[in-house]
């Protein structure tokens, strides 16, 4: 192991200022790279305050009637209960499992029991910390469509 590192020196070493450079640049960037690919799940990037939260139910590939609600999220709020709590047509004991989360979007699997057990997945995306679109599929076909956009802050907890 000493000999082969001292051999790794050497080379190191024997490059001229040119190499190292590019060598150095190139470390530096794949190492943005991973983080970036690896966000924390901690550092979720939804904004707290008044929400507008548009949902369509969706048949065939038509989306019915919206329904409007407004929903104050606080800064301490968990983005699975906030975000990703979505209904489900016709099965309200449907359970998340396998959730997934980086700094911009939830995914998560679907089991719905039944008389007509599904099984699916759900998604939140945010392109800003005060916008985010979401969808619900079973058996591959979107069920549920949601659109949330964040209009100001709250003006006490009991909004």
């Amino acid at each position: 192991m000493k000999q082969h590192l001292k051999s790794m020196l050497r080379r190191w070493y024997q490059w001229n200022a040119m190499e190292r450079a590019v060598a150095l640049a190139s470390l530096a960037v794949l190492s943005l790279a991973a983080a970036a690919s690896h966000a924390d799940p901690g550092d979720f990037q939804a904004m707290p305050g008044l929400w507008k939260i548009v949902t369509h139910h969706v048949h065939g590939s038509h989306a019915g009637q919206s329904t409007v609600q407004w929903h104050c999220v606080d800064e301490g709020a968990d983005p699975w209960a906030e975000f990703a709590n979505m209904p489900v047509p016709a099965n309200d004991q449907c359970r998340r499992s396998e959730q997934h989360r980086s700094s911009t979007a939830l995914a998560w699997s679907l089991t719905c029991p039944g008389n007509a057990p599904a099984d699916g997945r759900g998604r939140v995306d945010f392109d800003s910390p005060e916008h985010y679109t979401a969808s619900t599929s079973l058996h591959g076909h979107e069920v549920v469509r949601v659109e949330g956009q964040r209009f100001a802050a709250c003006t006490s907890a009991n909004d």
